[in-house]
């Protein structure tokens, strides 16, 4: 049997964790024994999907954690504080890698699945084969960002780099071509049977969110922030067109810049058109129920939200971001493509797919079609051969 070790930072909101689950949940625990090393007891979101047979353990405990939070808001205006809190982040570091050590010493497999964040964890162990999973661009990742030499020697140390999409893999062999022979492209999982039953169950809807669910809508799922995502354009190219449709504009998602988004609906009138449904632990219902699924970012690592649109059979319009959305849309034959930030042509775009009939079901039927190279078992089959390889 082998002996698998995934390290992530918690198992929280994120699309990385729902990657993850799916992996999880859909190994032959017969075939290999995993353990899940989990960084922050505060990400904890999801931790009753995790499957009964698979031991984790979270590094740093919630009550250390918000002991650090404490001390951190204290810090900027007290020299005392300042010091405590670089005492609590020693201790950390020595708290995570005795942990780490002991969590981790019997495994003949242990995987960084967060795109290098825990790569100088990683990199420290002997007689392991150890893999890099990256989410996102190289480019994006906090390692790249803060030392290029330095994430290029601990990948080094890698036996394998694994990337969510064929984009992301030119661009890894670009920045790193002496590491091409380490790097597999392995597509992000998904579970439609999971999709289709979640996307039918209104059991968690308050009569409010039941009632909008009977309107006609468009619907976005996006972290509420600007830095990654785009929700702006999206809000700006509806104000274009909100007398020309019929359909209000739903947005699931909790973010940092709430208020920001809040107050670009309320300039541009849009308070009885737009509806801020915050984070839904449930996001599927409400994308099978809408006429169409929009998805405005100014980067991505892969884009699972348009998968997951696809696989509840609505029609997808996508910023042409990297890496993954001209990948998924195969470069508009699944679902439109608008240029980031263009809110002219994204508000066409939309006219144009609400209001032709053809280019409707074209896209819905190409989509669905699409779909079946992210499916579970075809995925599952890919993973399991690549640890029997690397073992």
């Amino acid at each position: 049997m082998i002996k698998i070790f995934f390290y992530t930072s918690g198992i929280g909101l994120g699309g990385v964790e729902r990657v993850l689950l799916e992996i999880l949940k859909g190994i032959d625990k017969e075939k290999f024994d995993v353990k899940l090393g989990l960084q922050y007891e505060n990400e904890n979101a999801f931790e009753d999907e995790i499957p009964k047979e698979i031991k984790y353990e979270y590094m740093l405990e919630k009550d250390f954690i918000n002991r650090i939070l404490e001390v951190q808001k204290k810090k900027k205006n007290n020299i005392f504080y300042k010091l405590f809190y670089n005492l609590l982040l020693i201790k950390e570091k020595k708290i995570i890698k005795k942990k780490f050590i002991r969590f981790s010493r019997d495994r003949d497999i242990v995987i960084d699945f967060k795109s290098g964040d825990f790569l100088r964890l990683i990199s420290m162990l002997k007689y392991k084969k150890k893999v890099c999973w990256f989410h996102t661009s190289v480019f994006e990742a906090n390692v790249y960002k803060k030392n290029k030499k330095k994430l290029k020697k601990r990948l080094k140390r890698m036996d394998k780099i694994v990337v969510v999409c064929d984009e992301m893999k030119k661009q890894m062999i670009v920045e790193f071509p002496e590491y091409e022979e380490k790097i597999t492209r392995i597509y992000n999982p998904f579970n439609i049977e999971d999709i289709e039953r979640k996307a039918r169950d209104r059991e968690a809807l308050n009569l409010r969110e039941k009632e909008l669910l009977e309107d006609k809508y468009i619907v976005a799922v996006s972290r509420l922030e600007e830095k990654h995502k785009d929700i702006a354009t999206l809000i700006e190219a509806y104000a274009k067109i909100k007398h020309k449709v019929r359909e209000k504009l739903y947005i699931v998602g909790e973010g940092p810049d709430r208020e920001k988004i809040e107050s670009l609906i309320e300039k541009l009138e849009l308070k009885d058109r737009v509806v801020l449904l915050g984070f839904q632990k449930n996001p599927y219902i409400w994308m099978k129920n809408a006429r169409l699924f929009v998805h405005s970012s100014k980067s991505e690592g892969f884009g699972l939200v348009l998968v997951e649109a696809m696989m509840c059979n609505v029609p997808v319009i996508s910023s042409d971001c990297p890496v993954g959305p001209k990948e998924i849309l195969e470069g508009g034959k699944s679902g439109e493509l608008f240029e980031i930030g263009n809110s002219e042509q994204l508000a066409e775009k939309i006219l144009k797919v609400l209001n032709n009939k053809e280019v409707y079901v074209t896209y819905k039927t190409n989509a669905w079609k699409r779909k079946d190279n992210f499916l579970i078992d075809k995925v599952k089959k890919q993973v399991e051969e690549f640890f029997h390889e690397l073992r």
